[in-house]
């Protein structure tokens, strides 16, 4: 089968096209043939080599994906082949980027007939992102200001959604005017374009010299020691990530500044298969169904263009997920 090798860290001249052989399931595993994948920034990462977890190479990228199941391994009684599904792809988050993945059946979401595949492939990272750092690393409540860096992305519209739905206002921050749009469509009440004024001194306003409850950072570097300046009294940064480079600053004494604190977060700690990730799943799905939740889809590429859909990516300019079209003829009629 054809899948999107990396043989060693490096830059995007490292994405091959390779053929390797078609997985076996084993026991607790279901084997996807894969219609579409979609591209995140660790995928990124990987393929640069810095990815906070080691990856072993050679390796096939690709976090989630929608298809069919073709074959079930032992163990496995709650899925059948013949299944339309969404996955992530299992703990290491690789493998997608293939004709066909074995996937831990604990990670593999089943969806209802007629769920839109690109669809299925693009909601469960972001989705489920947004939703446990508001629900399970946060307790957001009503009247509750969040600031979301990389408001445009797609994580940052995931979670501009899921706050407005749960009562919060949300203040975004985007790189650009032309990046502004779209957060203020997904429902933003204030964006901040960060060329164009400083985002403490926004949100410090927009909150009458408050603070805001919580800031969601993913962009590291200068941005994270200043996101405290923007809290108010016990407030809270979570960060997910560090795309803008890795941060240096003294963090016990910002914390002192004004009791604030500063959590870390990976969406697999919310344990796939157990009550939390199951009860969050079937919450995302009905609003996704209702269209509450909407995930904007930027690009679309086939298999054999991964180097454009990852330079697409890495320029920063994708408005919502990248897709990669695998194989078509494993959307159900």
């Amino acid at each position: 089968m054809r899948a999107v090798q990396v043989p060693a860290p490096g830059g995007l001249e490292q994405l091959t096209l390779a053929e390797v052989p078609v997985p076996t399931p084993g026991p607790g595993e279901v084997l996807i043939e894969v219609a579409y994948a979609a591209c995140n920034w660790g995928d990124v990462q990987k393929r640069q080599g810095i990815y906070p977890d080691p990856v072993s190479y050679p390796a096939i990228l690709g976090a989630e994906v929608s298809g069919v199941i073709t074959a079930c391994g032992k163990g496995v009684s709650a899925l059948r082949p013949g299944q339309f599904v969404a996955a992530i792809t299992g703990p290491d988050m690789l493998r997608g980027f293939a004709e066909a993945v074995a996937v831990p059946h604990r990670y593999v979401i089943p969806l209802a007939p007629g769920f839109d595949p690109k669809l299925a492939a693009a909601f469960p990272v972001v989705t489920l992102t947004a939703y446990h750092l508001l629900h399970t690393a946060h307790r957001i409540r009503r009247g509750q200001t969040v600031l979301v860096h990389a408001a445009g992305g797609a994580v940052g519209l995931m979670l501009i959604q899921l706050a407005r739905a749960a009562g919060a206002r949300v203040i975004g921050t985007v790189g650009s005017a032309a990046k502004a749009e779209l957060p203020r469509r997904f429902g933003a009440d204030r964006v901040i374009v960060n060329a164009e004024e400083d985002f403490v001194a926004a949100a410090m306003a927009d909150t009458k010299r408050r603070g805001v409850d919580l800031v969601i950072d993913s962009l590291g570097a200068d941005i994270l020691p200043r996101s405290f300046d923007a809290l108010k009294p016990y407030g809270r940064v979570i960060n997910i990530g560090e795309a803008a480079g890795e941060p240096d600053f003294p963090v016990r004494k910002k914390l002192y500044e004004r009791s604030t604190s500063l959590a870390g977060f990976e969406l697999l700690h919310a344990v796939p298969g157990s009550r939390r990730w199951r009860d969050g799943t079937r919450k995302v799905e009905r609003m996704l169904a209702t269209s509450v939740l909407q995930v904007p889809i930027a690009a679309e590429f086939p298999l054999e263009r991964i180097r454009d859909a990852q330079a697409f990516l890495e320029a920063r300019s994708a408005a919502g997920k990248v897709l990669i079209s695998v194989d078509l003829g494993k959307i159900p009629g």
